[in-house]
Order: structure tokens, then sequence, then C-alpha cells
């Protein structure tokens, strides 16, 4: 461990309560400097701004795509048909559309591993991307490693919130309709999409490669990052995402799942073909 995280963290028994000790993922040496829309972060001689996500409550409206990494996405015969709506990517899932040239209008990471193992990926990701949507801890992994954004909007984790106490264990199912509340993964990165779209403004949103299944994801990997989705689907994703079909059926707004064969039952959330749902419409003009 780095000399400067044994300090931190022994700063923190000396100081803080134990409800704030989740801060000891962050390094000693990192500056963090709250404005009211921006976050400016210092490390080493590495200077980074991101904006904060609050700024973006309620700013954009109209349908939503949000594409994961499950392999029905192969299954979709014309993937650039899915920015004919915003599109939000997380992990690797912009490697469908990055190799033919176009990037996600928000591109989301909640994963340190990804990080860790996939740094070249998550930097042309990135690159390519309007917007990417990364939490105070990923910020702090990309400094350790020399990468700054000029793109980024940086959101606070429910679970482990920037400087202030974590909350108290709850059986609770936590969903963020705004972003000052904090995202909560939920043990999936697609459920921290769900809640972005949700603040963002978006009413209707279309989900694309939500298999939840063990299957692995469609695009080849030289170092698997691992999945627990057969452990974790009862003991913490269903619950969440039943609870996202619960605000659907109140009319919140609408959602549904292009996976056809997704482990998440129709009961929980509609389900529809996603070549149907990206369909052009049978009347569409003509030029």
């Amino acid at each position: 461990m780095p000399k400067e995280n044994l300090l931190w963290r022994a700063y923190l028994r000396c100081v803080y309560p134990r409800t704030w000790w989740h801060n000891r993922r962050f390094p000693l040496s990192l500056e963090v400097r709250l404005g009211t829309d921006s976050v400016d972060f210092s490390f080493r001689d590495l200077d980074m701004t991101a904006r904060r996500a609050e700024t973006m409550q309620g700013l954009l409206t109209g349908p939503c795509h949000i594409l994961l990494s499950g392999p029905s996405v192969l299954n979709i015969t014309e993937p650039s048909r899915l920015k004919k709506e915003f599109l939000i990517g997380v992990n690797g899932s912009p490697a469908l559309l990055s190799r033919r040239g176009v990037g996600m209008d928000l591109y989301i990471v909640d994963d340190l591993a990804f990080i860790r193992n996939r740094l070249d990926d998550f930097r042309r990701y990135a690159r390519e991307a309007r917007w990417v949507l990364v939490n105070f801890g990923v910020i702090a992994e990309l400094l350790r490693r020399g990468v700054t954004l000029a793109n980024a909007i940086v959101f606070d984790s429910f679970d482990a919130p920037f400087r202030r106490p974590a909350p108290p264990p709850s059986t609770q199912v936590v969903f963020a309709r705004r972003f000052s509340d904090g995202l909560k993964p939920y043990g999936t990165v697609a459920y921290i999409a769900l809640q972005a779209a949700f603040c963002l403004g978006f009413r209707e949103v279309a989900l694309f490669g939500l298999d939840l299944s063990t299957a692995g994801r469609y695009y080849p990997e030289s170092k698997p990052e691992p999945q627990r989705l057969d452990h974790d689907f009862v003991r913490s994703i269903l619950a969440p995402f039943s609870y996202v079909g619960e605000m659907v059926g109140a009319g919140e707004w609408r959602v549904v799942n292009c996976s056809p064969h997704s482990t998440l039952p129709d009961s929980v959330l509609p389900k529809a073909n996603p070549n149907e749902v990206l369909a052009p419409p049978v009347f569409a003009a003509t030029a």
C-alpha cells in the first residue's frame, strides 16, 4: 500500500468518525476544491476540472438509448440507428460503434477495475464521447495513472460519498431522482445508467444488451472482468430493477428491455425486439 494511503488512514482514524472512513479510497495528496458548478482536482503535477452532475439535472428531454455489454447487442442489424436518440454507453459497450468512428453522447464508468484493466479503451471511448460521467473514485484513479479529461462530469456515489458520512445500512431500495442524492450501483453499471438518464430528464428509455447472464460480454477481453451475475441477480439486482418497474407502472417514465432473452423477466420490465425498436417509422418522410 502506498505510504500516503497509510498516512491518510491514520489521519482519518484520528480526526473523523468511522462513518467517514470510506474516504481512505482517495490519496492524501489529492486536492479537491468543490465549487457550485464544478470541481477542481489537483494531484502531483496534474490539474483537472469536472462539471458537477447536479448542473445537468433535468436539462435533457425526449427518448434515450442505453447501450450495455450483453451479447444480445450483436443481434442489432443496424447499430448506427442507436444514435437516432441520445445514446448512453457504459464501460466497454461503446466498442460496438467506436469501430465505426461513432462516439457516445454520454459515457459512464463506475468501475475501477475497468480503468485498471482497459485504460487504453477507456481513453479512446472518453475522447469520442460528448460527456464522460464518472465518480470521485474513478477520477482519483485516473489521476494516479496520469490521465485527465476535458469533458468529465462528476457524480457522488451513494455508498461512498465524497467527504460526507456514508448513509446507514438499509434494506430499502434506493433510486436517485436527483444527482445530489448520489447514484447507487447495486452491482451493475446498468442501474447507474438508468438513474443518470432519469436525473438528466429522460422519460422514455430503451435498454440494449441488458442480458444479465453469465454468457460474458459481446466484445473480446484479453483479461475478462469478473462477473458475478448468477450470484448477484437475486441478491442485489432484481429488487432495484423491480423498483424501476414500479416506477414504470406508476407512470413516472417508460423503460423497455430490448434483450428478448434477458434474465430479467418481462413482468419486471417489458421486453422488445431491438431491431423493431430501432426500425424507422413505417411512414418516414422521404427525400
